[in-house]
């Protein structure tokens, strides 16, 4: 069947697949709307209200399925092809763009990161050159949208925040059951820092880690820390902090891909969830924050200063001293638990998903 919208994401179980499903099934209500994504999809996602189509397989097979998706896009001609951040290859992928468009398909992407989270030399001007094939771009801040026209990209840009992920609150569980779920050991008052998602660097896990170790003597705060180390793309010696630092008496650790139905557990035992990130422009970890009505330690980087609800959060500046900055923040945050709680309350209804879908399809499907 033709999809008026067709929405591309090669990765099948990250956080854009997260956002394309939530972005594609408020779409669907309204316009016929597909999500195209990697076969890694969990089975959880059919039941979600937007068809799936699982195509792309792991990243060996990049050749052949880019060649298959661009005929069957060829084939199927949607009225808007919308990328979520570059597929695998941007050089490729924009000369494809560029056919798509030639053909009459309109080609939109959503520009989540400026750049790469480790940019070599030459993607500044890798990713100029791809941003121009499109014929729109959708940024979630402001800040976003100055980047790309400071690297000369002159294109239509519609500026939506990142939805809220509800997708995730299923059964939502009391602090207590969600402890027991995730193997809390620790005193049941205790204040619960929530470090989630990919462990990297880049997102400030060091100095988190180091301020748990600033800490350790404490039993009335614990650092949890939840989501995948991959030691093949990091130093030795790196690995070897990260598993020495996760053995704290006040940090429980997970280092794996947490499941789709276990995620909201994690959110629902903490108090304070922690993205001191060093570079970035955006974050979902941030919107499933907003989701379990949980406030925020951030750096002001990105796109946090204009997302993170006010009053919601408490922030810590990146830097040699960012430890012990982290430090302190988690006992401000502490201390002041009620009143960012307070402010949190009610801030998804600003990045509610049928806003977003309304804009993002005027935006997309309205006459050059």
């Amino acid at each position: 069947m033709r999809r008026d919208i067709s929405v591309a994401c090669f990765t099948g179980d990250s956080g854009l697949t997260d956002y394309s499903l939530s972005l594609a099934r408020e779409l669907n209500k309204t316009i016929p709307t597909e999500v195209v994504t990697g076969i890694s999809l969990p089975k959880t996602f059919d039941s979600f209200g937007v068809p799936v189509r699982r195509f792309f397989r792991r990243s060996r097979w990049y050749p052949l399925d880019i060649v298959r998706f661009f005929a069957a896009v060829i084939a199927e001609r949607p009225r808007a092809l919308l990328f979520q951040a570059q597929l695998k290859v941007p050089l490729i992928e924009g000369l494809m763009v560029t056919v798509f468009r030639w053909l009459g398909i309109r080609c939109v992407l959503t520009v989540h990161d400026v750049l790469p989270h480790y940019p070599r030399p030459w993607s500044a001007a890798e990713f100029t050159w791809f941003y121009r094939r499109f014929d729109r771009l959708v940024v979630h801040s402001e800040a976003a949208r100055s980047a790309l026209e400071r690297m000369g990209v002159q294109r239509p840009m519609l500026v939506v925040p990142h939805g809220v992920y509800d997708l995730f609150r299923l059964a939502s569980p009391d602090k207590a059951t969600a402890r027991r779920r995730i193997g809390w050991t620790a005193p049941e008052a205790a204040f619960a820092v929530l470090f989630f998602g990919h462990l990297e660097p880049r997102k400030g896990l060091v100095e988190f880690l180091q301020a748990a170790e600033q800490m350790k003597d404490r039993d009335d705060v614990v650092f949890v820390v939840a989501g995948r180390f991959d030691a093949r793309h990091h130093p030795a010696e790196l690995a070897a902090l990260v598993e020495r630092l996760g053995r704290l008496p006040n940090v429980l650790l997970r280092n794996e891909r947490i499941p789709f139905e276990e995620v909201e557990n994690y959110f629902c035992a903490c108090d304070l969830v922690a993205m001191p990130y060093h570079e970035g422009s955006t974050s979902g970890v941030l919107k499933l924050a907003i989701a379990f009505e949980k406030p925020v330690l951030a750096s002001r980087v990105g796109d946090f200063p204009e997302q993170v609800p006010a009053g919601a959060g408490v922030w810590v500046d990146p830097g040699p001293q960012m430890a012990e900055g982290l430090a302190r923040a988690v006992l401000s945050a502490k201390a002041e638990q009620a009143a960012l709680e307070q402010a949190m309350r009610g801030a998804a209804a600003g990045c509610d998903w049928r806003d977003i879908a309304a804009k993002y399809a005027h935006f997309m499907l309205a006459p050059n």
